[in-house]
């Protein structure tokens, strides 16, 4: 039986995610992201034990942010499409210092993800939501929400159904050494399935990114009460765009009823 240290308090008690959670979370991602190569040291037991931890958690948080009140607490409740909203995108940026001051302790703590120049990726977050404003004039921000949820949704799906496969793999590999192991045709299932959970575990790391941000938007209480009501919803719009576009790479936001499209 293989087994994981999966004790996180997110699994037994409130569904609430902190930004500890998220740390967490994280550092095992990077930690596999860095430690999972062809010409690693470790063995491909040892890396398929790291892509399973990583892959385990990841399932569990993007489970406990979507299922729970953090993420739909952002649902906008503002009508209007996303240009009546935010009329001038610049005068947004007074409001997004909880943003930057994120930014900035997340480039402080690890270097696996290089995000640059704070204030540089903020006017990537603006001109791209921005982007879309103008490309889908009545995009509205309850189509947004939804695009994002659904896009969240559907690396939830996939990065639980490799973590199940990973652990279930695992568990068979140790009761069976000389079988599975050497197998040629089990070890290349294995090496594909491998560079699978990289690509997912990489998205996932730039997603959680995207969701502290929204966490850092959505606080402190003290700094949003001198925020006017057309700037909440700007923050908000901002950053479920952000997640949205973070967790579909390489598609570009559109209506739900047109489909993503590929950039």
């Amino acid at each position: 039986m293989v087994e994981f240290d999966l004790a996180y308090p997110w699994q037994v008690a409130a569904r609430r995610v902190s930004p500890g959670m998220i740390d967490a979370v994280q550092s095992h991602i990077y930690d596999a992201l860095a430690r999972t190569t062809e010409h690693s040291i470790l063995t491909d037991e040892q890396q398929d034990r790291l892509l399973a931890q990583a892959s385990i958690e990841s399932c569990d948080l993007l489970s406990a942010w979507l299922d729970g009140p953090d993420w739909h607490e952002l649902r906008p409740s503002v009508k209007g499409t996303l240009a009546d909203i935010i009329p001038d995108w610049e005068r947004m940026r007074p409001f997004l210092d909880p943003l930057r001051d994120t930014l900035i302790r997340f480039s402080q703590r690890q270097t696996v993800v290089a995000i640059g120049d704070p204030d540089e990726y903020i006017d990537r977050i603006i001109k791209d939501a921005e982007s879309t404003a103008r490309r889908y004039r009545r995009l509205d921000p309850q189509q947004l929400f939804e695009t994002a949820t659904t896009g969240l949704g559907a690396l939830r799906t996939t990065i639980c159904r490799l973590a199940g496969e990973l652990t279930s793999d695992l568990e068979a590999r140790a009761g069976d050494l000389q079988t599975q192991a050497n197998d040629a045709e089990t070890k290349r299932k294995r090496k594909d399935r491998r560079k699978k959970v990289l690509s997912v575990l990489g998205t996932i790391a730039t997603v959680l990114l995207s969701v502290s941000l929204a966490m850092a938007g959505a606080n402190p209480h003290d700094v949003r009460q001198n925020i006017p009501d057309w700037g909440h919803d700007a923050v908000n719009v901002l950053v479920v765009h952000h997640v949205a576009a973070s967790a579909q790479p390489g598609v570009r936001i559109a209506p739900p009823r047109l489909g993503p499209q590929v950039r």
